[in-house]
């Protein structure tokens, strides 16, 4: 955090003393977001000032003033933050106790501090990745899905037309890599993605497993087909949305 033209300031009224000091500057701030629910996550930025003495007794306490108010919920009406919507501002007050070692009568002593935290709730702004990511990725395994309505003695054209549609959703992964946060976990985007990529297998393998059977048992394939195209979807649909709502 970079300060500079720091000002102190003491004022007297209505028999009150009061002290101000004003620093102004550009502060960068770093905080762990949990990402699992990308990209409809909501998320908490905590900013914590602390008054940087510690009391054994007494506690000092850090008191907004009213002028803070005013500024978050000018900060809510601005919103600087793009690709977030801020939701809520909260300034709290909250008291730490801990122990510290006394170096002259060489024994552990309690200590309290008071923080001033300002919590500032953000919900992710969606449509980006509704839009422009799952969208598109939804396109293509209906594209890849439709194949199950093409009858099941065209082996071939069902067979390249499936294929064509799982390399174009290969293909597209590498449009928006770069849109998705690279984690060490998956997030729900990255369950829906890879829910997409097997499900845009299963025209593929029920293409190639038919050629092989369908000169034996035509009755039977066609069965097994419309059992695929029509509870498959609906399972999809049922996945995507526990992904989504209810992970």
């Amino acid at each position: 955090e970079k300060l500079v033209n720091p000002v102190f300031e003491i004022t007297y009224d209505n028999n009150e003393i009061r002290t101000m000091r004003t620093e102004k500057g550009v502060g960068f701030f770093r905080q762990d977001f949990d990402f699992k629910k990308f990209p409809f996550d909501t998320q908490k930025i905590i900013i914590s000032l602390s008054t940087g003495v510690s009391n054994i007794e007494n506690v000092t306490f850090l008191t907004p003033d009213a002028g803070a108010i005013n500024s978050a919920r000018k900060f809510i009406k601005e919103n600087k933050l793009k690709a977030w919507e801020i939701k809520n501002i909260e300034i709290k007050n909250r008291v730490v106790e801990s122990e510290k070692w006394d170096l002259y009568d060489k024994k552990i002593v309690p200590r309290t501090q008071n923080y001033l935290d300002i919590e500032i709730t953000i919900k992710r702004e969606w449509k980006h990745y509704a839009f422009k990511v799952m969208l598109p990725i939804f396109l293509i395994l209906c594209v890849a899905w439709y194949v199950l309505w093409i009858p099941t003695y065209k082996y071939e054209p069902r067979l390249n037309t499936s294929i064509i549609a799982l390399l174009a959703l290969i293909a597209y992964n590498f449009v928006f890599q770069d849109d998705i946060p690279k984690l060490e976990y998956l997030t729900d985007l990255d369950w829906f993605i890879l829910l997409s990529y097997i499900f845009c297998c299963i025209p593929v393998f029920s293409s190639i497993a038919f050629s092989k059977f369908i000169s034996k048992n035509q009755k039977k394939v066609d069965k097994i087909n419309k059992f695929i195209k029509i509870w498959g979807g609906l399972l999809y649909c049922l996945i995507s949305i526990q992904i989504f709502f209810y992970k």
